[in-house]
């Protein structure tokens, strides 16, 4: 016959709780691992260079590209209406034209400002600076040259904006960054 001591019960009560933690701290680590977030900042400095060299390549023709009336290789005025026949809400200079009109300013100097503001935004994520703020301003420039400038574009910058928005709803700051040490 099989007895049990009341020692070995009270070690198989002993071990119930024990076991009970390890379980659960099995299932956080299965369920949430910790990892790095070399990623993000892979990918936040990835595409800070890769909107930084999308305005410096741009830079000379930046105007001509995005011109309106005729003024530049191909109207942003049709490249425009060719969109709005796609979608009325995607975004485009269009936008930011007439707000720049209506605030008395000139198309070269709306069209100037833009392009600093987008290398800005591409020199914080580089550097990691106002990350989610710079991803924002970033994503909307960069897809408001890319919608204006539809016939010009290629694969890459449509990975660009999906990248950029990404980096919009990304766990920030990481650890590289200056938001990370600043704040």
């Amino acid at each position: 016959m099989l007895t049990i001591s009341t020692s070995d019960q009270s070690r198989r009560h002993l071990r119930l709780p024990e076991w009970l933690g390890h379980a659960r701290e099995r299932t956080l680590e299965f369920l949430f691992p910790s990892s790095s977030d070399n990623w993000l900042a892979i990918l936040r400095i990835g595409l800070g260079l890769q909107v930084i060299l999308y305005c410096l390549s741009t830079r000379r023709d930046w105007n001509r590209l995005f011109a309106g009336n005729g003024a530049g290789w191909i109207s942003r005025d049709l490249l425009e209406a060719m969109l709005t026949a796609q979608s009325r809400f995607a975004p485009r200079f269009g936008w930011l034209l007439s707000i720049g009109s209506r605030l008395g300013l000139s198309e070269d100097i709306v069209l100037a400002a833009v392009w600093f503001c987008l290398l800005g935004a591409g020199c914080c994520l580089l550097l990691g600076f106002f990350c989610r703020t710079s991803a924002i301003i970033a994503w909307f420039l960069h897809l408001c040259a890319v919608s204006s400038g539809g016939v010009l574009t290629y694969g890459m910058d449509n990975f660009t904006t999906i990248g950029l928005f990404y980096l919009i709803v990304a766990p920030f700051p990481d650890r590289s960054s200056l938001d990370w040490r600043l704040w």
